[in-house]
């Protein structure tokens, strides 16, 4: 499963649909504790398969670096991407100081979308 913590309803929905489109189950987080549920798999009704990247929007704003940190703290294998403005050149270095796997350009990110969610997903696919 894909989790994704995104600041922008637009930006989210554009994640929801590509998971959607390519058959990949996804969940959006808003928060620390939402995104500790998702990962410690807590049920709560909805899909609730183990998490195979987490994808988070640095416009969230301050809790994007915890968010970062939390997930690889839980799982340091678990790939984790952060992406924001070209502009925020020091946030975007700060994510990657915060654990993050791969830190990108928000026009980056959308370009390469279903390239990244295809990865996630081959890689859960071969570790069972």
């Amino acid at each position: 499963m894909i989790v994704y913590c995104c600041a922008d309803l637009i930006f989210a929905t554009k994640i929801r649909s590509t998971c959607e489109a390519l058959g990949i189950v996804s969940r959006p987080t808003r928060n620390g504790e939402m995104l500790r549920k998702r990962l410690d798999r807590v049920e709560d009704g909805k899909a609730n398969d183990a998490v195979s990247l987490v994808l988070v929007d640095l416009d969230i704003g301050a809790d994007a670096l915890g968010l970062i940190a939390m997930a690889r703290s839980h799982d340091t294998a678990l790939p984790v991407i952060a992406w924001g403005p070209h502009v925020a050149v020091e946030l975007l270095n700060k994510a990657g100081e915060a654990g993050a796997s791969e830190v990108m350009t928000r026009g980056s990110f959308t370009q390469q979308l279903p390239e990244i969610l295809r990865s996630a997903q081959q890689i859960r696919q071969r570790n069972g």
